[in-house]
């Protein structure tokens, strides 16, 4: 087998097997460098994937960050012109709203439209106003009394003195009708 070289030396064999350890060496450093190169580029890959999600996103949140820039201006310049306009002070609403409470009491009780105009500071229609609604829920009698007075009034032909006119509850009493 040995033909060529009949007795090779000592350090023949011990080059030999440094250069086929020395092949083997590169060639596995080879392969470890190619799957670190695949690796990397994977890596690579999905980093460049990442970044393209975050600019996206960063894209979206500029667009909302735009829309509610534009959205608070105009609720400022609301506020402003909201600001500009004049408010009532609260106790001038306060006194209106016991205006009209006051009236709706004195309405409930009888009392005459001029004295609502009078004294609750309302206008004429709607111390009228109050008057109708209130007056009749509250004083059944009083409604069907002043309805048996029209009627009476209507079928009598003018051969009567004419009913007494109707004048309701007086402040403070419980029921005044005249019969």
């Amino acid at each position: 087998m040995f033909e060529i070289l009949p007795n090779p030396s000592l350090e023949t064999v011990l080059i030999a097997g440094r250069a086929v350890l020395l092949i083997g060496a590169f060639w596995i450093f080879a392969l470890a460098f190619t799957r670190w190169r695949r690796a990397d580029e994977r890596d690579s890959q999905a980093l460049r994937d990442q970044l393209d999600r975050a600019f996206t996103e960063m894209r979206t949140l500029h667009e909302t960050v735009t829309v509610m820039s534009a959205r608070i201006e105009a609720m400022s310049e609301r506020a402003e012109t909201d600001s500009r306009r004049p408010q009532l002070p609260a106790a001038v609403a306060t006194a209106q709203a016991r205006g009209y409470d006051l009236a709706l009491r004195m309405a409930k009780n009888g009392s005459a439209v001029e004295d609502l105009v009078s004294n609750c500071g309302i206008t004429r229609h709607e111390a009228e106003l109050l008057t109708r609604l209130h007056a009749a829920k509250s004083q059944p009698e009083v409604a069907a009394w002043q309805a048996r007075q029209q009627q009476q009034v209507a079928q009598a032909p003018q051969q009567q003195a004419p009913a007494p006119q109707i004048t309701g509850r007086k402040r403070g009493s419980l029921l005044s009708v005249v019969s």
